[in-house]
């Protein structure tokens, strides 16, 4: 079973939960240190260093499997403004056919696959505790997507999405209001509430 540890009291709990019932701190999936396989190559990894971490790598395909972790610290802003390999200059890649899922390089479960920000174009494979799979330069195709403005453009795009769905959702509730104005034009409980 599954042991997750609390970020704010270091409670252990049994089994994969996101939050923790005592304090309500989020909770750090454990992991057992053991050898990775790539998901692709089906090949143990080797350790691969970059910019301070010890990241699993195949050495056939040269993917590289970060944990949540790794991969969160490696693509912030922050990190990725300090590095002078990191290009503004991005070009969303070609996009590839549809292929088939990869199992997880640790807990060898079906990983889920999206696209990088929803706008990037670079397609990632995920296991929500284990960690995340990317294959050869991904990574830097990534951080050089963050170097152009690609998150500002991500959050943007977000934005809008919101406030068009805020604008269908006024009109629902004007039809609404319309519709039991006429409706209920001359009930006496209407007229003393709100009026003509």
């Amino acid at each position: 079973m599954a042991i997750s540890i609390c970020g704010g009291c270091q409670h252990q709990i049994n089994g994969n939960v996101r939050q923790c019932p005592l304090c309500g701190g989020t909770m750090s999936h454990q992991r057992p240190e053991q050898d990775k396989t790539c998901p692709r190559c089906q090949i143990s990894m080797e350790i691969h260093h970059y910019r301070g971490y010890d990241l699993d790598q195949c050495p056939a395909c040269e993917g590289l499997w970060l944990e949540p972790e790794e991969f969160a610290s490696l693509t912030t802003s922050l990190d990725v403004f300090r590095d002078e390999n990191s290009s503004p200059q991005y070009q969303k890649p070609a996009h590839v056919g549809a292929e088939s899922y990869l199992p997880c390089a640790s807990c060898n479960k079906v990983m889920s696959r999206q696209n990088y920000k929803a706008i990037s174009g670079i397609q990632i494979d995920s296991c929500i505790h284990c960690g995340i799979w990317l294959d050869r330069d991904e990574l830097q195709q990534i951080r050089n997507f963050i170097a152009s403005g690609g998150l500002d453009k991500a959050q943007d795009r977000k934005i809008e999405k919101h406030g068009m769905a805020i604008d269908a959702l006024d009109d629902r509730v004007s039809d609404l209001e319309l519709m039991e104005k006429v409706l209920h034009k001359f009930k006496l409980k209407r007229i003393l509430f709100r009026g003509f």
